[in-house]
């Protein structure tokens, strides 16, 4: 079923899928500074900090699954593109639910770009069951964990090189 994945992973336009054991992520501390001191998405976007569990919330969350598939990304330029990689992880999730594994859940890098403007800057409920929360406002270091994978995840200096991104389809 891993393999069946992974393949549907590349159709949806995944340049890679490694398999992963998420019980290895230790949520950072440092990560959720990043984002409450230097992202723009900072308290506008239901699926970033302040808006999601706690540390310890993403802990748990991450020992609570064996498995995992985590997904590069290659070439992404703009906002749609940024799309594609969430709507990608929210198809797998849904195949992974059919095949059994009726705990999987996606999330990507990155702030939700579902929404032109998240309803979280006026304060209003957002019913989108779309929205997961970013890698990073659970304390992912995206950097580590990629690198870690075995891909190769540096920043970018000079707008011609390649822009990646990535999510990870949590699997029990």
């Amino acid at each position: 079923m891993i393999d069946t994945l992974k393949d549907e992973a590349r159709k949806r336009g995944a340049h890679d899928v490694k398999t992963i054991d998420p019980r290895i992520i230790t949520p950072r501390r440092w990560v959720r500074m990043k984002c409450q001191f230097g992202c723009p998405a900072y308290n506008t976007n239901y699926t970033c900090p302040p808006h999601v569990g706690t540390l310890e919330d993403a802990r748990e969350l991450f020992s609570e699954y064996t498995g995992g598939l985590l997904l590069e990304f290659q070439g992404l330029a703009t906002l749609h593109d940024q799309k594609k990689v969430l709507k990608a992880l929210l198809h797998l999730e849904k195949q992974a639910f059919f095949e059994g594994y009726y705990k999987a859940f996606g999330v990507a890098a990155g702030p939700c770009h579902l929404c032109s403007r998240c309803k979280a800057v006026e304060s209003e409920t957002c019913i989108d069951m779309r929205k997961r929360p970013s890698l990073e406002a659970l304390g992912v270091d995206v950097y580590e964990l990629v690198n870690d994978a075995g891909f190769t995840l540096r920043p970018i200096h000079k707008k011609n090189e390649v822009y990646k991104s990535y999510g990870l389809l949590l699997l029990e």
